[in-house]
């Protein structure tokens, strides 16, 4: 395959252009109707007006519960959006304010409410507790080992794992081999780099206490191999070999090329050979095992990985253009102001309303009906502020390099939000590939309300944005399945800008 293949971003069109103009059609009507509304009438209000006539079936309980939660919904996007523009100021990229951010969701919630997002990191646990139970058991029968020793294979065991686990987050694409060696001086632990062939050698020594690890290590010559001991060991074993002038590396876990294991105490191995070999417990690597803050970072990298995407899928904002192709649309000023000043609650609210009732009237069929409401609610304001910012883009007040910052931050924010409200699950998986159609189809929809002449702006805008997009978009492996799977997937599975 070659290099101009392989950067291009796969599209799919789900989105009809029957389906995009009903959507334009009930945008436009909602949209006059909400600047009718009497002032002293609340967004969240209008919004149960909407759903109580559009969608008759839902109960006043599950009209009054979606207006609510499309009202926080956008307000905590705009929320977001203020947080990363002032972090943006003080030189934070996106990617580093949603790890920041995301560290602070485990306080309520464990790694694994928001950890377990990423679908195919499952399969890689499961692997690794496969190959841990092999690890323990006998070959020729397949009973427990009984070696008084075992914690020490427990520990190279482990240690490996959770740095395959680690690497595999970060997307680096190393090789943990775990030798089961037993010639004098032989490595334990290899981790190569598949990228650029370099490894690195570990020697992991585990004695009752730091003396009995000293002479462990001293029997043996590990030249040319870093030396792994329990992590209460640490200190006392290193300052023993510094004394001496030994310039040893002796640590507490596996650091190789960027990715980290977990240290272990002694102790916590002798429990769990304890249990193995007396209550055939074998042990088993979870989401407790991976750092959390691993865990947001990588996902703040995938979700900046993903507005570039969604920037290079133009099949949304096509289809509506379509849609509008040969209709007259007068320039909305009341719409026009709003974008421009930022007081745009209002458009985002419409906005939402619009998509929650076409999801639910099946007009547009690429999302599912019952898809949560706050999914599709920043999903719809995503669409209203990437508006804003091609608008700027088309008067010269952005460089089409700030375009692509700017969408990402869009995305990052919709990320937070959902991450933190537990429903980015939807977005991964539900969902999946439309997302980036459906945020092109809002912004279209919205671009063109506001006016013919407006609409043309933001539609060339974006055709450009995302003939730059794709140039930076580089396809690892056999490519991308679906454009919008940010989070469903592990790290290596996606795309590397």
């Amino acid at each position: 395959m070659s290099e101009k293949e392989n950067s291009k971003v796969p599209e799919e069109e789900y989105i009809t252009e029957k389906e995009a103009k009903t959507f334009f059609s009930m945008f436009r009507k909602y949209w006059k109707e909400y600047k009718q509304k009497d002032p002293a009438m609340t967004n969240q209000e209008w919004l149960e007006q909407l759903l109580r006539r559009e969608i008759p079936e839902m109960s006043e309980e599950e009209i009054k519960e979606n207006a609510a939660e499309m009202v926080d919904s956008v307000q905590t996007f705009d929320e977001n959006m203020t947080s990363l523009h002032e972090a943006a100021q003080h030189g934070t990229s996106k990617e580093h304010w949603l790890g920041k951010k995301l560290e602070e969701v485990p306080a309520g919630m464990s790694a694994q409410a928001y950890g377990a997002q990423l679908q195919e990191f499952d399969d890689l646990l499961a692997q690794a507790n496969e190959e841990l139970a092999d690890a323990v058991t006998r070959s020729a029968d397949g009973h427990i080992k009984m070696s008084q020793n075992l914690d020490g294979n427990l520990a190279e065991e482990m240690m490996a794992k959770t740095l395959e686990a680690d690497a595999a987050l970060q997307g680096k694409h190393l090789q943990v081999e775990v030798r089961n060696a037993h010639t004098k001086n032989s490595v334990d632990v290899r981790v190569k780099d598949l990228e650029t062939g370099k490894w690195q050698n570990y020697q992991m020594k585990f004695g009752k206490d730091a003396k009995a690890t000293i002479a462990l290590i001293e029997r043996g010559d590990y030249r040319n191999q870093r030396i792994i001991v329990p992590k209460e060991q640490v200190k006392e074993v290193t300052e023993h070999f510094r004394a001496k002038g030994s310039e040893k590396t002796i640590t507490d876990h596996i650091d190789a090329f960027g990715a980290k294991g977990k240290s272990f105490a002694k102790q916590e191995m002798k429990e769990l050979q304890q249990k193995l070999q007396e209550n055939g417990e074998v042990p088993q690597l979870s989401y407790d095992d991976v750092s959390v803050k691993t865990l947001a970072s990588n996902i703040g990298k995938n979700a900046g990985k993903f507005a570039i995407i969604s920037a290079a899928v133009t099949t949304g904002i096509n289809v509506i253009k379509k849609a509008w192709k040969g209709e007259k649309i007068e320039a909305d000023e009341v719409m026009e102001e709003a974008l421009k000043s930022g007081a745009d609650a209002g458009v985002k609210t419409v906005a939402a309303g619009t998509l929650k009732v076409a999801v639910e009237k099946g007009v547009l069929r690429c999302i599912p009906k019952g898809t949560p409401v706050g999914v599709i609610a920043t999903i719809a304001t995503v669409g209203v502020e990437n508006v804003k910012i091609l608008a700027k883009a088309a008067k010269g007040e952005i460089s089409k390099e700030k375009v692509l910052d700017q969408i990402g931050r869009t995305t990052v924010s919709m990320t937070a939000g959902l991450i933190a409200a537990g429903e980015a699950a939807a977005i991964g998986g539900v969902i999946g590939g439309p997302v980036g159609v459906v945020v092109g189809a809002v912004t279209g929809a919205v671009g063109y309300v506001a006016g013919s002449k407006y609409g043309e702006v933001v539609y060339d805008t974006w055709k450009k944005t995302a003939s730059m997009a794709k140039r930076t978009v580089k396809v690892i492996g056999k490519g991308v399945q679906k454009a919008g799977r940010w989070v469903g997937n592990k790290v290596r599975q996606v795309l590397r800008v």
